[in-house]
């Protein structure tokens, strides 16, 4: 009968379970067996001389530090202005005091390897040992930078002083003492215990990491809950950052006995281990940040030489030119944080067994669509972020239409303006269809049909749809003859308002009462525009038969001259207020035109301005403006007129309803 997996491996782990009480004495045998005396006095003498030469090459690792500090410290600024040199700092002071602890345990492993010709077990013990220590100091460094202990001006994670004492204390405490078990079972193996004994140590050893580590998991959760959620700069973080602090410490737990499950598998199968995999991410991830930090400082580099250049251009380029540069700064940023955090996956996938550098796989073709989706969001972002700076330069200070003014107070969008989102729109539907098809390619999906049925699909809309593509079409000459553009004033016979969207097949107008309008563009017979180049205002004045016409003039004149030198509105005329002297003559009044020129959507606050200065200049210079009235002569039989005088109120009232329309008012009765 065939032996099932599951019945091995209980096997095995039965085994192991015999190798129990004998596992002590087994461990004890092969510490005395490793000399020719047959006992364990040689092991505290190796360990006291191992502790020596650490302390000599302790001694290098303090020199070179010191050397390092003498030569570099005038490089570094006490209170830094940005991330980079915060980085550039810790990043730098890492790097010297990792070449210092190499230092440190080559002059420790020499000094071994001096003093023990013959190797063997005592050379085994001491290079563990040196292993060990040099392994805490590297780990006290990494943390010690990290939590920015010495130097809180340069702490990059958002902690305060007590937090980075606990961040330091509880993982270089972890990590050190995670290493320390590896590396002893390690040692112990060397010295040639016996297989079913290493085999139990490693296993041992491997839980006592994945205790250790869910019991710090456990301890942590809720401070690093606050950690997580104060990585967010916004007010509140993200529905995903809110869910990832809320179950990190059920992830990393679910990871390290799943790591501790495939250790101990393959320990008791036989296959080749990895005793470090539940501590491997740590190291990694620390490693991830510090290459990430070095994309930082390189990123930071290069923009700031970039905002010096654009110190030298003015005005609004200069603004648009910052937004532009910390944009794409902050997608430089983002994708590094991509790339690392995909080779930080892939590192992790292959300690698993899944290698993403393989020939073929779920996993390479999963690596691939990564790196397709990676770069079609790099790219859409980039045209996404240069357009619409772009359409912000050429906005300018464009100012937004008032609601209720007919086509006053807003100004119109540059033709580039107007035909860039468009063009936007279309690179980016581009960009993710070309993405999407080669996503669906790596996936195994063949996209040669998708091709061909497309056409087949755009024939026959083609066919079915011809008022769409009148639509489409028809707004396309319009935008080439640069008929209209977005915020202009428009009228379209039936309709009219503001540009306020344009699409492929439509435009949008908002009425000045409010109302959002949707034409199709193969709708307009014809187009009126409102604001192109100069808008030509005349306004009628009802004065009274007796006023001097040429005294009329001549004020208007001056005051035409008064109004170019307005402060607000000064600059709107393109032509000063001019008389038109005498536009037609009525019963009661004598009726005169001016008229003024102005910029397109400026005129309506123009033409208060003049009618409310007309108003003070013919009330300050006497001339009185006419108002419509009805002159009655009453006749008697002799043909005389008659005294109003002598009339009764009935009969004024009758005479007065006579000559009104019958919906009016009768007003007060005038004399004849």
């Amino acid at each position: 009968m065939e032996t099932t997996f599951g019945t091995e491996l209980r096997n095995r782990l039965w085994e192991l379970f015999y190798e129990l009480p004998v596992f002590q004495e087994q461990v004890l045998f092969a510490l005395r067996e490793v000399t020719t005396a047959g006992d364990m006095s040689w092991l505290f003498p190796t360990l006291a001389l191992a502790l020596l030469y650490f302390g000599v090459g302790l001694l290098g690792l303090r020199f070179v530090n010191n050397w390092a500090r003498n030569q570099f410290a005038h490089f570094f600024k006490e209170e830094p202005k940005d991330v980079s040199e915060k980085l550039s700092f810790l990043w730098f002071r890492g790097f010297m005091q990792a070449i210092a602890t190499g230092v440190a345990f080559v002059i420790a492993t020499l000094l071994a390897y001096l003093t023990n010709d013959s190797g063997g077990a005592e050379l085994t013990t001491q290079l563990a040992v040196i292993s060990i220590g040099s392994s805490f100091v590297l780990v006290h460094y990494i943390f010690y930078n990290l939590s920015g202990l010495d130097v809180p001006e340069y702490r990059v994670l958002p902690m305060n002083d007590e937090q980075a004492r606990g961040f330091y204390r509880d993982f270089t405490l972890l990590i050190s003492f995670g290493i320390a078990t590896v590396l002893i079972c390690f040692w112990l193996g060397d010295i040639g215990v016996h297989s079913q004994s290493y085999k139990l140590i490693l296993l041992i050893g491997t839980t006592i990491i994945v205790v250790a580590t869910s019991a710090l998991v456990i301890y942590r959760s809720r401070k690093i809950r606050v950690f997580i959620r104060s990585l967010s700069k916004a007010d509140k973080p993200s529905p995903f950052l809110e869910i990832i602090s809320r179950i990190w410490h059920l992830l990393a737990i679910i990871y390290v006995l799943a790591a501790w499950a495939k250790v101990s598998v393959s320990l008791l199968m036989g296959w080749p281990t990895g005793i470090g995999l539940a501590l491997s991410p740590f190291f990694w991830a620390y490693l991830s940040l510090a290459v990430y930090g070095l994309f930082l400082i390189v990123i930071e580099r290069i923009f700031a030489k970039l905002e010096q250049q654009d110190e030298q251009v003015e005005d609004i380029a200069e603004s648009v030119l910052q937004a532009d540069r910390k944009s794409l700064k902050a997608l430089c940023v983002k994708g590094a944080r991509i790339i690392v955090s995909v080779v930080f996956l892939g590192i992790v996938l292959r300690a698993w067994g899944l290698d993403p550098l393989a020939e073929d796989g779920m996993v390479v073709e999963f690596f691939d669509i990564l790196i397709v989706l990676f770069f079609a969001y790099m790219i859409y972002e980039a045209i996404k972020i240069t357009i619409d700076n772009k359409i912000a330069d050429e906005l300018g200070d464009v100012a937004e239409p008032e609601p209720g003014d007919e086509g006053g107070g807003a100004s119109a969008a540059s033709r580039l303006a107007t035909l860039l989102p468009m063009f936007r729109n279309a690179l980016l539907f581009t960009v993710l269809v070309i993405s999407g098809m080669i996503v669906l390619s790596e996936m195994g999906v063949d996209v040669a049909p998708l091709f061909a049925g497309a056409g087949v699909v755009g024939l026959a809309v083609g066919f079915g749809a011809q008022t769409l593509i009148r639509d489409i079409f028809s707004g396309a000459f319009f935008l080439i003859d640069d008929a209209f553009r977005k915020g202009e004033y428009i009228d379209l016979g039936t309709v009219k308002g503001t540009v306020e969207r344009i699409s492929i097949r439509s435009l949008q107008l908002r009425h000045h009462l409010g109302a959002l309008h949707t034409i199709p563009f193969g709708e307009i017979l014809h187009l009126t525009n409102y604001s192109r180049d100069w808008v030509m205002m005349k306004l009628t004045l009802r004065v009274t038969y007796d006023t001097d016409v040429e005294k009329v003039r001549k004020l208007i004149k001056n005051l035409g001259q008064q109004l170019l030198e307005h402060p607000e509105v000064g600059e709107s005329f393109l032509q000063p207020l001019k008389s038109q002297g005498v536009y037609k003559m009525e019963d009661s009044a004598m009726i005169l035109r001016v008229k003024f020129m102005t910029k397109p959507g400026e005129q309506f606050v123009a033409r208060k301005l003049v009618y409310s200065q007309i108003r003070e200049l013919f009330a300050k210079e006497g001339i009185k403006f006419a108002h419509r009235e009805v002159t009655v002569r009453l006749a008697g039989e002799d043909g005389k007129n008659i005294d109003a005088d002598n009339l009764s109120e009935e009969d004024k009232q009758a005479i007065a309803g006579a000559v009104l329309p019958p919906d009016d008012n009768p007003p007060s009765t005038s004399k004849p």
